[in-house]
């Protein structure tokens, strides 16, 4: 399945009539999300759910499951799968719950794209039951950006050949695109069955813009690109990215330009708390904090609200840019090979803070007053506690999970593959290959030497990641010992290109 997303020619009428859907089924959204948290709190307080959520538990955690052990599990799944059911807390009693409420704005919202969005809140229970996460949370209407579905028969209709969508009494036609490519892949994407179709808003500094999303059965069209053959190792840092191949090394840093909308986005920031005070004196305390007993609704000014529409301008221009360096990128490797080797890494573990408070080992010397009263100084060594943050500012500005994603469905395309690495045990940024052995580096630590060369961290662990064995487990040493002198070669050259340009990062590159 691939989609293929028009834009919509929208009056002011029919503006108002989409905001006043999208606001329909914000409410919808909020009615499903308050009764599966009841559902789920129901879940918490049964005593014999809890028992056999223990029992599964202590099943898992040991270090070797038998057959019986494996039978027994499964025993408890169905059982706690059926507690589920007696209470609604499934995706089909989330939709059935859902229905009277869809009754009411049935003239905005039609039946399958009530259920589609209890499936997207089903998902979030899951998570909450199933996966990491913690609680499900309410949307406001700013933040409701899509309106899905499930077929091209229900809701919103997509019709090929006058390319327009008619839904629920509104008849939108479509913005054709301008260049020949763009023209020449519309007509053959349109060739296929639609599956179905969504309608999406994106905020513009002079309001929303209106798109339908149409999802087409089988594969996207191939554009004309030339592609190699061979494999690249590629070592994603949180800021940087590493590739070595046969051919080429590439050490550069991920949307280098994302920066720059950063210090729009504080500066709207402040403007908007300071609008935000003014016009709300009440709901703030002396000291400047919210006033928690303050129930009343926040006023909002017309300045207020344009700088609203610029904030949520400047966060989807941000986006959007950070995808575009990211494919821009990707083709670039594409061009010398399309099966890529990186590892598999829990991006959003990294963006976590730190839980434990602990002091640094190193201390530091302080002067303090002598009780005593004598004029000699009195020396005390403090240990600072160690700072709790994490990468969660880089990752936002880099998106590395991104890249790994858009890698992996433009290889597939082109006939390629992305191989991921087990990290804890590959460990790419330890191994010496001259040496073979592991040795722990401390991660400030840049350069490393192997085999009486320096090397750069990153470009010699993607080097090693290029050059794993046909499990995909460890490096191949074999490999390594061939192929180092020409990587050698290649790394000189990457550097004294990026030298040559002013491109420099010690804490980065280490240069």
């Amino acid at each position: 399945m691939h989609t293929i997303r028009f834009k919509l020619k929208v009056t002011k009428s029919d503006a108002c009539e989409i905001d006043r859907r999208f606001r329909s089924l914000c409410h919808i959204h909020n009615v499903l999300v308050k009764h599966a948290i009841k559902l789920l709190k129901k879940l918490e307080r049964d005593p014999e759910y809890s028992a056999l959520k223990q029992e599964y538990c202590e099943i898992l955690s040991k270090s070797q499951q038998t057959t019986s052990d494996e039978k027994q599990r499964k025993e408890l799944s169905r059982d706690m799968d059926r507690i589920r059911k007696d209470i609604g807390l499934t995706e089909y009693g989330l939709q059935s719950y859902i229905k009277v409420c869809g009754k009411q704005f049935r003239k905005q919202v039609s039946s399958q794209q009530v259920q589609k969005e209890a499936q997207r809140v089903w998902k979030g229970v899951e998570k909450v039951l199933f996966g990491n996460g913690k609680k499900l949370r309410y949307k406001k209407p700013d933040e409701m950006m899509t309106i899905g579905g499930k077929s091209n028969l229900n809701g919103a209709k997509f019709d090929k050949k006058k390319r327009s969508v008619s839904w629920l009494g509104l008849h939108l036609a479509c913005k054709a695109p301008r260049r020949e490519k763009d023209i020449a892949y519309m007509k053959e994407s349109l060739s296929t069955d639609i599956s179905y179709c969504e309608i999406a808003r994106k905020m513009f500094a002079g309001g929303w813009h209106y798109y339908v999303i149409v999802y087409l059965k089988g594969p996207a069209p191939r554009k004309e690109r030339k592609v190699g053959k061979g494999v690249t190792g590629i070592d994603m840092g949180t800021s940087i990215m590493a590739a070595v191949s046969d051919e080429t090394a590439v050490l550069q840093e991920l949307a280098p330009e994302s920066n720059k909308y950063n210090h729009k986005i504080e500066k709207l920031l402040r403007q908007m708390d300071i609008s935000r005070r003014n016009s709300n004196p009440e709901k703030y305390n002396e000291d400047g904090t919210i006033n928690r007993k303050n129930h009343e609704q926040w006023n909002r000014t017309k300045g207020y609200d344009r700088k609203f529409r610029q904030l949520k301008t400047l966060y989807r221009k941000k986006a959007a840019y950070i995808k575009q360096s990211h494919l821009e990128t990707i083709y670039q490797l594409l061009k010398v090979s399309n099966e890529f080797i990186t590892e598999n890494m829990d991006y959003k573990a990294l963006q976590k803070r730190g839980k434990h408070t602990e002091r640094s080992e190193k201390g530091s010397k302080v002067t303090v007053k002598n009780k005593k009263g004598s004029n000699k100084p009195v020396y005390k060594e403090i240990r600072k506690y160690k700072r709790k943050k994490r990468f969660g500012k880089s990752l936002n500005d880099r998106v590395p999970g991104m890249f790994l994603e858009l890698l992996e469905r433009r290889s597939e395309i082109y006939g390629g593959q992305v191989h991921y690495v087990d990290t804890w045990k590959y460990k790419a940024s330890q191994y010496d290959h001259v040496k073979d052995m592991y040795i722990k580096a401390p991660l400030n630590q840049r350069e490393k030497e192997v085999g009486g060369r320096k090397v750069q961290r990153d470009l010699y662990s993607a080097y090693l990641l290029k050059n794993a064995d046909e499990e995909y487990k460890q490096p191949d040493r074999k490999k390594c010992v061939e192929s180092y002198k020409r990587f050698l070669k290649l790394q000189d050259q990457e550097i004294e290109r990026m030298k040559e340009q002013g491109i420099s990062k010690k804490y980065c590159y280490g240069f």
